[in-house]
């Protein structure tokens, strides 16, 4: 029958469109069926992937023919390149013209670097934009929807509910924990399922990514840009002579404090960046910014892999960044020992004029960057918010995993293992030490992580020079004073243990339960500190630091800053906190003598000119004398027995060290002024009680002395003269033999040094709970002898006392920068 002309009318039925690809099944979105790639999965910038109708489990990526033509192409250009006279004619007979131009790829599916063999089998794009982030910079400016979805071929379960723990729109990826519910994906073995079938290239791919997270795109830096940083390079980098000054001095000081630098990539980067300066745009800029023809170096033990070349692993910005923080803050010591003559801040603004890109990542380079800040805030005054910054390194360190110790360490050398260890452990360490000064939360529980302490023969790869280059002459510190480190991390943890135990707030539930026999916890914490100090007293120079220049002396001087950690612990330990709001006689007497043992160990480093002044230590130096006052005040005993002498030598000393700490840091002058009124009340009270008892008959209590229970042992006469350094073995009661020049040398500092405008200090409660009465107040009378007229009481000396029982005689030099400062 023949159709009508209605029919015949009728457009012919489409044909019938082919199955959609995976992720549009996946997104419940129509695809187009476009080859070679359907329109959602080409903006989207991942490959279109088919499913095999007869077989679900056999996947097929939409565009194979097209990568199959070209690769053959590929081939075949490169046998002309070999051999121009090869016949290809004499091959299978292909038609070529028979592939539909729908063939031709949108946009390319995967980064083009690296060879042949490695584009055949390349990982997805966002794994390779993970690790060759320059590739993934120059695409775009925005952030692809393949970098927040990632590969779903190959994504292995367990990345896929770890990306959903942290919000699939996160820019990067990052440490995930059990609570996240990866262990349970392990437990299951549905990690272990998916990721048998995922290529080696993904595997390998994810072990990478944790070197190198970036935050964002990175900026592509213009050919001007590198020109221009090459130029101040040139005028601004100092010469090899004054670097290696420069670079010693910080190895020496600092980094035996903060050892979170590699002090051979340090050195190789200053050399790196010479010749770039030396060179300047005449050569090719190769991957991250540095000149091709310079030698490539490795830094904190890495290399990075492109296109299967070893490649530096940072940037010419990171590193200038790096490099002049260095010069910055070592030129900041060598000022104020006055044996430099260039001003800090022009190193410390160039090394400004590359943070941004420093910090456009968050990596290990980065991480080390917010800790040269930090560094910088502890030196002097600077418009830094330490408490802020020393929260970001512990949020990076947690998403770069730091916290952890590795199960597989065959990904890292044992170079890149022990920076990462000493890196987290000296963000552990700033954490403790500005909490406990400012009197605020602990960052990181001790329980959430388990990277162990580095050993000393890791230390030691730290000391000895891989590379002497003849440019820098530079001696490091011997290993012996670097892993002195060790026992700082240490005590560390039992600043947790006090912190946690007797300065917490009354707990609101039963979510926890705190010990009740604090007292007995506060007797052992004070034996573990007691061992741990005679352990670092029991260490001795080896023979081999006598070819370090007073190698002695500056072993014995970091023993003596190991020594005040455990007098600021036990003075912790004792004070008035929480838990003991009226410490006992005993207590205030172990608070009085490592306070005293305290600013003696400050005053001896101090004329041996290994005081540099910093943050901690002159925040020390006035809690050290404030607690004194205290205890005089709060302590019968003390005010009985404590001879005159002895007192205004102890309160003389804080005064000074104060005097000399002021002219690096105006606002401790009015701190200073404050204190010097205590003290002239409480030398007041002293002399009047001196006076009442010539008038009256000895008591018991009067006629019995103090005898010093604790480590260290009890302090010597200050009479006699001061011994030969090179000539006493270096143990620390050698210290007490040297007071007695060191009392005259700090007495004649003049106290009238010059000062900026004085900042306004603000102070911090540890803990305030509104609406309940002040229980701090009712002990003031308490403080007062019992012989005395409480009328009689000065009212800035009852200030004085309320503000300590509260937590807030410690000063802090950072208030008058904070935006709130009625923390908490």
């Amino acid at each position: 029958m023949a159709p009508t002309e209605a029919e015949a009318a009728q457009p012919a039925p489409s044909k019938k469109v082919r199955l959609a690809c995976r992720r549009c099944r996946a997104k419940r979105v129509k695809c187009d069926g476009s080859i070679p790639a359907c329109g959602n999965c080409a903006r989207a910038g991942v490959p279109c992937v088919d499913v095999d109708g007869r077989n679900n489990g056999l996947s097929i990526p939409r565009d194979f023919i097209t990568r199959c033509y070209a690769r053959i192409n590929w081939l075949e250009q490169k046998l002309k390149e070999i051999d121009p006279q090869f016949d290809l004619s004499q091959g299978p007979a292909v038609d070529m013209t028979s592939a539909d131009e729908t063939t031709t790829p949108r946009r390319p599916a995967t980064c083009t670097s690296g060879t042949g063999q490695e584009r055949a089998h390349a990982p997805s794009p966002v794994l390779e934009s993970a690790d060759h982030p320059l590739v993934e910079a120059t695409t775009s400016s925005k952030r692809s929807y393949s970098m927040a979805e990632g590969t779903e071929v190959e994504q292995p379960i367990f990345v896929e509910l770890g990306m959903l723990s942290l919000h699939s729109d996160s820019r990067q990826k990052h440490y995930l924990g059990s609570s996240s519910g990866l262990l349970f994906t392990r437990l299951i073995g549905l990690d272990s399922e998916r990721s048998s079938t995922a290529s080696p290239e993904f595997v390998s791919a994810c072990s990478r990514s944790g070197h190198r997270r970036r935050l964002a795109p990175g900026r592509s830096q213009s050919r001007e840009a590198y020109q221009a940083l090459y130029d101040r390079l040139r005028e601004e980098l100092p010469p090899p002579e004054e670097a290696s000054a420069l670079l010693e001095v910080y190895f020496q000081v600092i980094h035996v404090d903060h050892p979170f630098l590699h002090p051979h990539s340090i050195c190789n980067a200053y050399r790196a960046l010479r010749d770039c300066a030396d060179l300047g745009c005449n050569g090719h800029i190769g991957p991250n910014g540095w000149i091709d023809t310079i030698n490539t170096f490795s830094y904190n033990g890495r290399y990075d892999i492109n296109a299967g070349n070893e490649i530096t692993p940072i940037s010419v910005f990171t590193a200038t960044f790096h490099v002049f923080m260095v010069f910055s803050l070592a030129a900041t010591v060598m000022t104020r020992n006055r044996s430099f003559d260039h001003s800090p801040d022009k190193y410390y603004r160039i090394a400004m004029s590359a943070a941004s890109e420093c910090f456009c990542s968050i990596s290990v380079p980065a991480l080390q960057g917010v800790l040269l800040l930090m560094v910088q805030g502890l030196i002097g005054p600077a418009a830094i918010n330490i408490w802020t910054l020393s929260y970001i390194a512990t949020s990076h360190c947690i998403d770069l995993g730091l916290h952890r110790e590795p199960t597989d360490h065959s990904e890292l050398s044992p170079t890149a293992l022990t920076i990462r260890r000493l890196i987290f452990h000296t963000v552990y360490s700033l954490d403790r030490s500005i909490s406990t000064i400012q009197g605020r939360p602990l960052g990181i529980r001790d329980e959430t992580f388990d990277v162990r302490w580095p050993k000393f023969d890791e230390i030691q790869e730290f000391t000895y020079p891989a590379e002497q280059s003849s440019e820098l002459d530079i001696q490091l510190p011997s290993p012996e004073t670097t892993a002195l480190c060790i026992y700082r991390f240490r005590m560390d943890s039992y600043i947790s243990e006090i912190k946690l135990l007797f300065y917490r707030l009354p707990a609101q539930g039963d979510a926890m339960i705190w010990p009740t026999d604090l007292v007995s916890i506060q007797q052992r914490i004070k034996a573990k500190l007691d061992d741990w100090l005679a352990e670092t007293a029991s260490l001795h120079p080896t023979s081999s630091m006598q070819d370090i220049d007073d190698g002695e002396l500056k072993f014995h001087c970091e023993q003596l800053k190991l020594e005040s950690l455990y007098h600021s612990a036990i003075t912790l330990l004792f004070q008035p906190s929480q838990v003991f709001r009226s410490p006992s006689r005993n207590a205030l007497n172990l608070c009085y003598q490592s306070c005293r043992r305290r600013l003696r160990i400050y005053k001896y480093l101090n004329y041996e000119e290994k005081l540099h002044y910093t943050w901690r230590h002159v925040h020390g130096i006035f809690s050290s004398g404030a607690t004194i006052v205290y205890c005089f005040w709060a302590s019968r005993d003390l005010l009985e027995t404590i001879p005159f002498s002895e007192a205004l030598s102890d309160l003389r000393t804080c005064s000074n060290l104060l005097s000399v700490g002021s002219q690096w840091w105006p606002s401790l002058r009015r701190g200073k002024d404050s204190f010097d009124n205590m003290v002239d009340l409480t030398i007041k009270r002293l002399s009047q009680l001196q006076s009442l008892s010539q008038l009256q008959p000895p008591s018991r209590t009067q006629r019995r002395r103090i005898v010093q229970t604790t480590d260290p042992p009890p302090l010597e006469s200050n009479m006699g003269a001061m011994p030969d350094v090179g000539n006493t073995q270096i143990r620390v009661p050698v210290l007490d033999y040297h007071h007695a020049v060191v009392y005259d040398s700090v007495s004649s500092v003049d106290a009238t040094a010059t000062a900026a405008d004085t900042l306004r200090t603000e102070s911090y409660p540890e803990h305030h709970v509104e609406n309940e009465p002040d229980r701090f107040l009712s002990q003031v009378g308490s403080l007062v002898p019992a012989d005395s007229d409480q009328s009689t009481i000065d009212a800035a000396m009852e200030g004085f006392l309320v503000e300590y029982l509260h937590g807030d005689w410690g000063w802090d030099p950072f208030s008058s920068s904070m935006e709130n400062p009625e923390y908490p």
